[in-house]
């Protein structure tokens, strides 16, 4: 009976062991722009995560950043389903928390949760997604947040892709500032991106323009965080 057990529970394992994958991640990149707002005031950055997915379309997983503001280290924690509407009609929900270990924004609390849900397929040789992400308390306590994404990827010859992205983001007036969430007290701003990549001897190489409708002085408190810029990264998938 003890054999029979071992044996269940042996081959059990391997069953879970095939419909599930552990994965990981390393990159250096020029500057950490998230949302096409310097996180490390325009200077490089190594990030780097791991994530588990299954068969059946949960993931999850962690990502770190090193960042020159609230602390020095951004630690997300992510988990979600994503899977197959139809024939060329993909979907992808979660959660995602970002949390800055020992930050401090002079009393107000830096860290923050968003639920994010997306779409994505394929018109013709362009791939085409987009996503909505919402919390009800966004960095830096200044309240209720809207992020709206659309991105667009099309394969060029020798193996080059092309990508542009555009963004929204909404944000209510928080502690920050007791006003409007930037210097200039706006609220809402937009991102955008363009860029080309390459896989090369296992290695994946981006050169994107970044840039924001921000003013770098009146809203981004002069520290070239918002200003448009080239930005170079090497990733590696381990």
């Amino acid at each position: 009976m003890i054999k029979k057990t071992l044996l269940a529970a042996a081959l059990l394992a391997g069953s879970q062991a095939a419909l599930a994958e552990i994965s990981g991640n390393v990159t250096l990149t020029t500057d950490y722009r998230f949302r096409g707002y310097s996180q490390t005031t325009s200077d490089p950055a190594v990030q780097g995560g791991f994530d588990y997915s299954h068969e059946s379309g949960f993931y999850a997983g962690i990502w770190g950043s090193n960042v020159e503001f609230a602390g020095s280290l951004e630690l997300d924690y992510y988990a979600g389903f994503s899977g197959d509407i139809t024939d060329g009609l993909g979907f992808d929900v979660g959660i995602i928390y970002y949390d800055y270990p020992g930050g401090d924004l002079g009393g107000v609390d830096p860290e923050f949760t968003e639920f994010y849900g997306g779409l994505s397929g394929d018109v013709g040789p362009v791939s085409l997604s987009g996503t909505i992400s919402y919390s009800d308390d966004y960095f830096g306590e200044s309240g209720n947040s809207f992020y709206y994404d659309l991105g667009a990827s099309f394969g060029l010859p020798q193996d080059f892709t092309l990508s542009a992205h555009y963004g929204y983001q909404t944000i209510d007036d928080g502690e920050i500032t007791k006003a409007g969430f930037f210097s200039s007290n706006e609220d809402s701003y937009s991102d955008w991106s363009i860029g080309v990549s390459r896989s090369y001897m296992d290695l994946d190489f981006d050169l994107s323009y970044i840039d924001t409708d921000l003013d770098n002085d009146d809203d981004c408190f002069g520290a070239n965080a918002c200003e448009g810029t080239l930005v170079f990264s090497v990733s590696k998938s381990l």
